[in-house]
């Protein structure tokens, strides 16, 4: 049933679409049939000159299109002659570089060796510093040694020495104070002998001047008298 109503349907279709086949099956007809008549000198020359200049406009523009392609050619080897000026600079660069970082290897490699020599004696000044500053060490407690002993060595002696003094000083005042008794016993006896004497002196005076006698003195005086006199 389906495929009858499918048939019938196609059937439709096919008789209304007949008229419009029939139609472009005359105009095809019609124009293979004007085909084969031969066209009049006019229409022939018209179709050449059409053809002529549909020939020149189609040269025109493969002309064109060739200057296009030729500009664009001369572009592209302008640009690939820049590009390759650009190349060769860039080569040039890169071989410069190439000397500039084999001379910065060489730098590195005498510095690190430098460096390495300088570690090195800086290793070996550090330990001649170390022995010397344990040398100085062992110097500064030697002079330190030596200084307390000299100390003690100087105390000692200043001690010894202040004992002597001491007893020297002790000496000299009893030195002293033995010359003070002499000097005034000698005094002492000077200052009788010098009453004695202005005793003498008075008496004779007395008797000579009739003056009072010498008992008439008093011993404090007689100092007085003796230094006027004098």
């Amino acid at each position: 049933m389906i495929f009858a109503l499918g048939f019938l349907a196609a059937s439709l279709f096919g008789l209304l679409l007949l008229p419009a086949l029939n139609a472009r099956a005359a105009r095809l007809a019609r124009r293979r049939a004007e085909a084969l008549v031969p066209l009049a000198p006019e229409e022939i020359a018209a179709e050449r000159d059409f053809l002529r200049a549909r020939f020149a406009v189609e040269q025109r523009r493969m002309e064109r299109r060739v200057e296009a392609v030729t500009a664009r050619r001369q572009a592209d080897m302008a640009a690939i002659g820049a590009r390759t000026v650009e190349a060769a600079r860039l080569s040039e660069e890169l071989e410069r570089r190439k000397i500039e970082i084999a001379e910065g290897e060489a730098l590195r490699a005498r510095l690190s060796d430098e460096l390495d020599t300088a570690r090195a004696d800086g290793q070996a000044s550090l330990a001649t510093l170390q022995a010397l500053e344990e040398a100085h060490a062992d110097l500064l407690d030697g002079l330190l040694a030596a200084r307390r002993e000299r100390a003690a060595a100087i105390e000692s002696a200043a001690a010894a020495s202040q004992e002597d003094l001491r007893a020297r000083l002790s000496a000299a005042e009893d030195a002293l104070a033995q010359a003070l008794s002499a000097r005034r016993d000698a005094v002492e006896q000077e200052n009788a002998d010098l009453r004695t004497r202005i005793g003498e002196v008075a008496d004779a005076l007395t008797r000579r001047e009739r003056l009072p006698g010498a008992g008439a003195f008093p011993p404090s005086a007689a100092p007085s008298v003796a230094t006027a006199r004098g």
